[in-house]
């Protein structure tokens, strides 16, 4: 049973996002929260596994209060719900480690698939949202930042061939699971491939490695 926390300021959404959680048998509605203050006390007293975030939001936004979860409850995701007008709220969200994005007004199914993928560990992006953040992501790296530049050389920092790979794996939406079958890895030495391209790349998630393969070029090298 994956464990949500709904926070939003408007009551009405809160309310229809929990009938629609609770009407999934796989899902619940573990707790309501009006903003990110009480978003906070919240996920400190469930330790939901999902959280869908409201951006804007009074007391604490939803930027501001995804960066606290991550720094507090790493373990727990975070979907932001946005508009067509969070251009800047977006960047913000991908710096400070969301998992996720959807617009409101996302299908049932749009959204219940994303639930389950970011809970899996993999990144949920819809399509509208994802063009926002393909176009803005490339204020996340330095210039200059290609998969040519990052490959260049051994130097201290540099990835290594094997997270290269591993990197445009998680651009292709690859699991963990898929990481380890294509690249005979075990499971927790994938783990540590990741964790160490998210220190090096000064990263917080696989969603920001996914976008940056992307961006990079990567996905079309051969590693």
């Amino acid at each position: 049973m994956i464990s949500v926390l709904i926070v939003d300021d408007q009551e009405l959404m809160r309310e229809s996002l929990r009938i629609l959680i609770d009407a999934n048998e796989e899902m619940k509605a573990v707790g309501l929260a009006k903003d990110g203050m009480e978003a906070l006390r919240m996920v400190a007293s469930l330790r939901p596994d999902v959280v869908l975030m409201d951006i804007r939001m009074p007391e604490l936004n939803g930027i501001e209060c995804t960066r606290s979860i991550k720094e507090r409850s790493p373990e727990t995701k975070v979907i932001i719900l946005t508009t067509f007008n969070d251009d800047d709220y977006i960047f913000n969200a991908i710096k400070n480690g969301a998992d996720g994005f959807l617009l409101k007004g996302v299908s049932k199914s749009e959204l219940f698939s994303s639930i389950v993928t970011v809970y899996g560990g993999c990144s949920a992006i819809d399509p509208q949202s994802a063009k926002k953040v393909f176009k803005l992501v490339g204020r996340l790296a330095s210039p200059g930042a290609t998969a040519d530049r990052i490959a260049a050389g051994p130097e201290e920092g540099e990835l290594t061939q094997i997270e290269l790979k591993i990197m445009q794996l998680i651009g292709k939406g690859c699991s963990n699971k898929e990481i380890m079958s294509i690249c005979n890895l075990a499971e927790g030495t994938v783990r540590n491939y990741i964790s160490n391209i998210l220190k090096k790349l000064d990263m917080k998630n696989r969603t920001q490695i996914a976008i940056f393969a992307i961006q990079s070029g990567m996905m079309l090298h051969d590693y």
